[in-house]
C-alpha cells in the first residue's frame, strides 16, 4: 500500500502515511519531528510503530499522519485525529521547516493552510462515522504568544486551566501504569477551531470538559479519576463563568473569543 496523496496545490503535495509502508516518507516525517520538536523526540519510536498500523485500534478514532512536500522535499508534518464519542478533532503535532514557513498556499502561509485542511478532514471523518456535525478541532497551545497568534486566525481560547501530560521514554518491561506514574505535566492553553460554516450554538462548561477529556482520557489514556484530570475539570466552572460574564459564550457564524 502506497502513501495516499491527500492534496495537491501547485508544487505542494500532502501525503497520508498511516499503514502505507512508505518507509522513506515515514522516516522523513519522523526526522522532521525529532529535528523541530527535540523535547518530544523520545516519542519517535511510538510514532514509528503507530505509522505501521492502518486504522486506529481504538473504536471511534480516526488518526492521520501527514507529510507535506514542497518541490518533492519534506517540508512539514501534521498529526491529528477525530474522536467520534466527543464529536471533535484533536490536533497533535504540526511543524514546518523554517525554510518553508513563508511558502504561500492558496493565499495563506503553509501552516495556516494545514490548519484549515485538517479541519476539512475532521469534518469528513465525522460524516464517515455517521455524525451529522463536529464541534471542530481542538489544539493544545504551549505559550500565550502562540495562543495570540492562533486567535488572530480563528482559533478560540477555551477557559480552563489545562495541563498536558508528558510521558517518559519507553523502557522494556515498564507497564502502562508505570508510565502514567512517571508522567509530568505542563500547563498549556487549549483552543478550538470551529467549523465556520456551522459555528457552535452554545458553549457550556460541560462542553469544554468534553474537549479536555478527549485529549486527557481518550487520547493520552489517563484514568478519569487521575488527580490532574480532576484538577483540569474542576478549573472549568469558575473560569467559564468569568468568560461568560465578559463575553457571551453563544456562538453562531460569528466567532467570539472566550477569554480567561
Amino acid at each position: 500500500m502506497a502513501s495516499q496523496l491527500i492534496r495537491s496545490e501547485g508544487n505542494i503535495r500532502v501525503w497520508s502515511l498511516l499503514g502505507s509502508g512508505d518507509t522513506a516518507r515515514i522516516e522523513a516525517m519522523l526526522s522532521l519531528y525529532a529535528e523541530l520538536l527535540p523535547q518530544y523526540a523520545h516519542y519517535v519510536p511510538r510514532m514509528r510503530r503507530r505509522a505501521e498500523w492502518g486504522e486506529e485500534q481504538r473504536p471511534g478514532h480516526i488518526v492521520h499522519y501527514w507529510l507535506v512536500e514542497v518541490d518533492g522535499q519534506p517540508a512539514a508534518l501534521r498529526t491529528f485525529r477525530y474522536v467520534h464519542e466527543r464529536r471533535v478533532g484533536l490536533a497533535h503535532a504540526m511543524v514546518v521547516k523554517p525554510a518553508y514557513r513563508a511558502v504561500d498556499v492558496c493565499g495563506q502561509r503553509l501552516s495556516l493552510y494545514l490548519v484549515h485542511v485538517c479541519l476539512e478532514q475532521v469534518i469528513a471523518d465525522a460524516k464517515r462515522l455517521g455524525d451529522d456535525f463536529t464541534f471542530g478541532i481542538v489544539k493544545e497551545v504551549e505559550s500565550s504568544s502562540l495562543m495570540d497568534h492562533f486567535m488572530k486566525n480563528g482559533i478560540l481560547e477555551l477557559p480552563l486551566a489545562y495541563m498536558r501530560p508528558l510521558f517518559p521514554a519507553e523502557q522494556p518491561g515498564r507497564t502502562r501504569a508505570d508510565e502514567i506514574a512517571l508522567v509530568r505535566f505542563a500547563p498549556m492553553f487549549l483552543g478550538i477551531l470551529p467549523d465556520a460554516a456551522r459555528g457552535i450554538p452554545f458553549y457550556s462548561a460541560d462542553l469544554i470538559a468534553n474537549f479536555a477529556l478527549a485529549f486527557l482520557v481518550d487520547h493520552y489514556g489517563l484514568p478519569l479519576e487521575h488527580p490532574r484530570v480532576q484538577s483540569v475539570l474542576n478549573s472549568i466552572p469558575a473560569l467559564f463563568r468569568r468568560a461568560a460574564g465578559s463575553r457571551s459564550p453563544t456562538i453562531s457564524r460569528a466567532l467570539w473569543q472566550l477569554t480567561r
